[in-house]
């Protein structure tokens, strides 16, 4: 039987793995001025996690750059980011557009989560310990940053698309696209610090289709 994507468009599979070869930066080890019995006295920042056995990147995201919108079918699509132990969680996370986004703390700490695409505020919010999750749907595709402005270690991105053909790599750098169109396409990697870099790849009609895309 044919996959389909989650609009309901028959597809390939695109899966692959995204790996780094060189040499990974030690971690940032940053002092906590504020809260340091909640959060700790000290933060280890290690935003290019490689996988030691497979050069795999975590928290990539990949996506079809170009792929054709198409509607919205589930108006009730929900996801969450969490302070949790003075982290964001997820760190990376890629979204359609259209999503509820949960801003929620689980923390005994005043945290103020403070999201921006570009130079434009898209929430800022305080969130005192106990209180009640604070919801916003996601309307613009792009590139949003995750930020608490009472602890500025923590940091977490959001990647919003208007089509489904999108994933974030796993612990080995593996990912996986289902219901992706046929065609020649260019699939873009994203790195919070690596940057962006695209490859290639022919899809099938019906199928999987794999690639490995390595940052330099």
């Amino acid at each position: 039987m044919p996959l389909t994507s989650p609009a309901g468009e028959i597809g390939a599979v695109l899966v692959g793995r995204v790996v780094f070869r060189g040499r990974v930066p030690a971690p940032e080890v940053v002092t906590v001025t504020r809260d340091p019995k909640a959060c700790g006295e000290t933060r280890t920042i290690q935003p290019l996690v490689v996988d030691p056995s497979t050069g795999g990147i975590q928290d990539a995201v990949v996506s079809i750059e170009g792929a054709p919108t198409s509607p919205i079918t589930d108006m009730t699509k929900t996801t969450a980011i969490t302070n949790r132990q003075c982290a964001f969680t997820p760190h990376i996370e890629a979204i359609r557009i259209g999503t509820s986004l949960d801003i929620r703390s689980q923390d005994p700490v005043l945290h103020n989560t403070h999201i921006k695409t570009g130079k434009r505020t898209f929430l800022n919010v305080a969130l005192v310990p106990g209180g009640n999750s604070v919801t916003k749907v996601i309307k613009m595709p792009g590139l949003y940053h995750v930020q608490c402005d009472a602890h500025v270690f923590m940091q977490g991105y959001m990647v919003a698309f208007d089509h489904p053909y999108y994933a974030v790599t796993q612990t080995h750098g593996d990912f996986r696209i289902v219901g992706v169109p046929a065609g020649r396409h260019q699939v873009t990697v994203w790195h919070e610090t690596l940057g962006s870099l695209q490859r290639e790849v022919t899809v099938p009609a019906q199928g999987d289709v794999s690639i490995t895309i390595e940052f330099p």
